[in-house]
């Protein structure tokens, strides 16, 4: 099956965009596994397939590496974004409709209100759209991200960030996506660690600038006011790959 596909990415959060009426039919695990390969398919983090909506400019549906399904990405909706081309607009994800617009190379979209759990050993739980855990620790380094993050999986089936407070206004991060493991950047994974920081009171203000390895996002939130997430995309190639 000969498939036309886009690949774009996010601070090095990178994803394969698939319009739906380009299948023939639904992609297999197998397939979705395939195309995420970096050594055999395409490679990403996240495959999306897309489609038009009579309600938003598109629909969207995440995959994860491994295969399974993702109810939000904050990174993927920006790449969406600016592939449609369009000066603002919204965008329908599986748990929340987003809002958009473009200046210059800064995409900004919105994300669902967050809802806040009760802490888990020394963690905070918050869900953008998707579930995440988030540890604040005075040195990024102190911990094993991926040994950590795997404690909680498959049973919690939850996305984990470690956060340091460098400034009044900037938290370093590093994420650890469920289906996809560590990553550059994730967008949800930045709206967590700059609401929980906000919340908590770690930080005071907002906007907030959540400084990870492939770059920096911009978070803007406070109780009662809609999730704001701002930063770069950048269009890879476009081409064509025969799923068996």
């Amino acid at each position: 099956m000969a498939t036309p596909f886009t690949k774009m990415q996010a601070l090095g959060n990178d994803f394969v965009l698939i319009e739906e009426n380009a299948l023939k039919k639904p992609l297999t695990t197998k397939q979705i596994r395939f195309l995420a390969d970096r050594r055999r398919g395409i490679g990403c983090d996240q495959l999306i397939i897309f489609k038009d909506s009579p309600k938003a400019d598109a629909t969207l549906a995440f995959y994860n590496a491994d295969g399974s399904t993702a109810q939000a990405c904050g990174n993927g909706i920006r790449c969406v974004a600016h592939y449609l081309g369009k000066d603002r607009g919204t965008i329908q994800t599986p748990s929340f409709l987003s809002t958009f617009w473009k200046k210059k190379n800064q995409i900004t979209v919105s994300l669902r209100d967050p809802t806040f759990q009760g802490p888990l050993h020394k963690g905070h739980r918050v869900n953008v759209g998707n579930p995440h855990l988030v540890f604040f620790t005075e040195d990024l380094e102190e911990y094993d991200l991926e040994g950590l993050a795997l404690s909680f999986q498959p049973a919690r089936g939850i996305n984990v960030e470690l956060a340091q407070i460098i400034s009044p206004k900037i938290i370093k991060a590093k994420v650890w996506e469920r289906g996809a493991g560590i990553t550059p950047a994730c967008g949800s994974g930045a709206c967590a660690v700059g609401i929980l920081g906000l919340k908590l009171g770690l930080i005071k203000e907002s906007p907030v600038s959540i400084e990870m390895p492939g770059g920096s996002l911009t978070v803007e939130w406070a109780e009662g006011k809609p999730l704001f997430l701002t930063g770069p995309v950048e269009f890879c190639y476009e081409g064509i790959i025969d799923i068996l």
